[in-house]
């Protein structure tokens, strides 16, 4: 391609008009429409606010095929997004499911007792009686932990080496593949939701029409498994549609790489809290296992915890931000 047909191609791939494009170079509308026809060649100065623009290299715009360089980034970076998207939703996934089963096995060794110890106390015939054994089927939860804590790594490794070789990139996606993707997005969240009013409202029935049912060990258990094997269902669906949101948002990605940027320190800012938060949980989960045993419960009750406290803490964080930015803008305007 020509630089003129790359400045076209660009120019049109930003959703920019001639008229608009003119503006930001400050030139003449007919400037624009003569480079993009090679019938005018753009000064140097302006070849260089085009690359800072479409943030190309000038040796791309004036001698190579923009087009095909930009169809080699979309697809290499659909491919690792699509990928990486789908190992992360894997791992959180299979450690709720992991839950679920442990609590499953659990119930159903309550129930018909494969493993099982004696209690301190007699029945009224005098024999001792047998209670199912807790917590022998924890070993389920930390398999399917173990599996998932493995995506994790491959999965970060993966998009830190992205990140890192891919610091800058062009709009990959138009207006319409956008706008097509913000309404899976919500049918996403939606159907999330969903599941999980469901999910909530199927316990309060059972509970309330069948209160023989948490009464026992094996109905507590089996409850809980139920619960946790619809949160598989659920909580992967926010997963996914957040971080598929977050493939879309191509002027992101390019500002995190900024470091002075304040999406940059907010992320930062973010992940430090949230690390923190979550290295405490995990010393409360592993006090809790090994002084008292309750290896499960706690992994389910600590962990929620930890990530509606994250979740409380990225939203104080983005509110500080945002207010100090518009103080920032008032400032600036009355200057």
């Amino acid at each position: 391609m020509s630089l003129g047909e790359n400045i076209q191609f660009l120019r049109k791939k930003e959703n920019i008009t001639q008229e608009q494009f003119a503006e930001r170079l400050e030139v003449s509308r007919q400037s624009v429409s003569k480079w993009e026809s090679d019938i005018a060649y753009p000064e140097m100065e302006k070849i260089l606010q085009m690359c800072e623009l479409f943030h190309v290299s000038m040796d791309d715009l004036v001698r190579n095929d923009v087009s095909a360089l930009y169809m080699e980034d979309s697809t290499e970076y659909e491919a690792h997004y699509n990928s990486f998207s789908k190992l992360i939703t894997a791992g959180v996934g299979l450690i709720l499911f992991g839950l679920s089963m442990m609590f499953f096995l659990e119930g159903l060794n309550a129930r018909f007792l494969w493993f099982y110890e004696y209690d301190e106390y007699h029945d009224n015939l005098g024999q001792m009686v047998k209670v199912g054994k807790e917590g022998v089927f924890e070993i389920v939860l930390f398999a399917f932990v173990t599996i998932a804590v493995a995506l994790f790594i491959v999965a970060g490794l993966r998009h830190s080496n992205f990140w890192e070789e891919h610091p800058h990139l062009s709009q990959l996606y138009s207006k319409e593949e956008v706008k097509a993707f913000k309404n899976r997005f919500t049918a996403m969240i939606a159907a999330g939701v969903t599941i999980i009013l469901i999910d909530v409202m199927i316990l309060i029935g059972m509970e309330s029409f069948f209160p023989m049912i948490e009464e026992s060990d094996a109905g507590e258990y089996l409850m809980g498994a139920f619960f946790f094997l619809l949160l598989t269902a659920a909580v992967p669906l926010f997963v996914y549609a957040g971080m598929q949101n977050a493939k879309y948002d191509i002027d992101n990605w390019n500002e995190m790489h900024d470091k002075t940027s304040e999406a940059y320190k907010k992320d930062k800012l973010t992940g430090s809290v949230c690390g923190c938060i979550m290295i405490i949980a995990t010393g409360i989960y592993l006090i809790g296992g090994f002084c008292f045993g309750a290896w499960g419960i706690s992994a389910a009750v600590i962990y929620s915890v930890g990530g509606l406290l994250c979740g409380i803490a990225s939203i104080i964080i983005n509110h500080f931000n945002l207010n100090k930015g518009s103080r920032k803008g008032e400032e600036k305007d009355n200057g």
